[in-house]
């Protein structure tokens, strides 16, 4: 009984991202969310925990698709990958999204999602968790040196700095390559 309380939780979590596309004109909507820490809560292993993303989305309801275009702007907190200093990463991107009537309900590909013409809704959520996923950086690092109060942890990038120099002045390769210049 648990499985099914929770589950219906989270579907009702999700209403809110569901658009009445039955009975919907024809023409262009806006739409806008903000995706927190609760939103991703709900999605099984997730990269965020913490972040403030707004996402507005323009929905051109046509007679046999639905033309989705979501810009995304915000930031989510993540642990820099250089110092290890807990950031706020910057977020940004846009996402299209082509959703046709036909009867492979369920059935996509990479850039066409199929529902059945006699859905009444269609729930933005798995797309709105998926561009987001897909929007964040694959190294997590940004240039913070321009920041007022950095949250780079100095010990570390001091460490950093001692390495590479020490890894500069006992390189193998430099001695080769001054032997090479002077040849």
């Amino acid at each position: 009984m648990r499985p099914n309380f929770v589950k219906a939780v989270v579907m009702g979590f999700f209403t809110a991202y569901s658009i009445p596309v039955q009975g919907l004109k024809v023409g262009i909507h806006h739409y806008q969310y903000t995706l927190d820490g609760s939103f991703f809560s709900h999605f099984e292993d997730t990269p965020i925990e913490k972040a403030q993303v707004e996402v507005r989305v323009v929905l051109d309801k046509r007679h046999d698709m639905l033309l989705f275009d979501f810009s995304f702007g915000g930031s989510y907190e993540t642990e820099c990958d250089r110092c290890t200093a807990i950031i706020q990463l910057p977020l940004q991107d846009t996402r299209s999204l082509i959703v046709k009537y036909g009867d492979s309900e369920g059935e996509e590909d990479d850039e066409v999602v199929f529902v059945h013409r006699d859905a009444h809704d269609f729930n933005l959520a798995p797309y709105l968790y998926e561009f987001t996923i897909l929007a964040m950086p694959l190294t997590n690092v940004y240039d913070c040196q321009n920041d007022e109060a950095p949250p780079c942890n100095q010990e570390i990038l001091s460490r950093i700095q001692q390495d590479e120099k020490s890894q500069q002045d006992d390189s193998v390769w430099g001695d080769l390559l001054e032997k090479f210049d002077k040849n």
